[in-house]
């Protein structure tokens, strides 16, 4: 009856060993599982990063596009001016409203181009 016993004990130790080496195995798959879950969740906020610094580096030059070609509209706007054409001829040739048109021919104020700058300033401060 010893034997068996001891019999017994062998085989409940080893069936608690398979049991344990089966859940230390799932464990570690749950951890590796764990892992990719936190690599990848780093890679997407990497790549959201990258992509709202290209946007902000785009928006800057659109912005800087846009104010050139705002100049060149007060340029033309300030030459038919120049040629003692009156604001609502200049409105009706460009199809603006006369107050469009006044509004192209107020000098900038320095204010204006103070703020711009202190604006651009601080949106390439907010990318960092």
């Amino acid at each position: 009856m010893a034997q068996r016993k001891s019999a017994t004990k062998t085989e409940a130790r080893e069936r608690a060993r398979r049991a344990a080496a089966e859940s230390m195995a799932r464990e570690q798959r749950l951890l590796e599982l764990g892992e990719e879950f936190f690599v990848a969740q780093g890679e997407a906020e990497q790549i959201m990063e990258t992509a709202e610094q290209r946007i902000a580096e785009l928006r800057a030059k659109a912005e800087q596009e846009a104010a050139r070609a705002k100049e060149d509209q007060v340029r033309v706007v300030a030459g038919m001016k120049g040629e003692r054409v009156t604001v609502s001829e200049i409105a009706q040739r460009l199809e603006l409203s006369a107050a469009e048109v006044r509004a192209l021919l107020k000098p900038p104020a320095a204010t204006t181009s103070v703020d711009s700058v202190q604006k651009d300033v601080s949106s390439v401060e907010d990318v960092d």
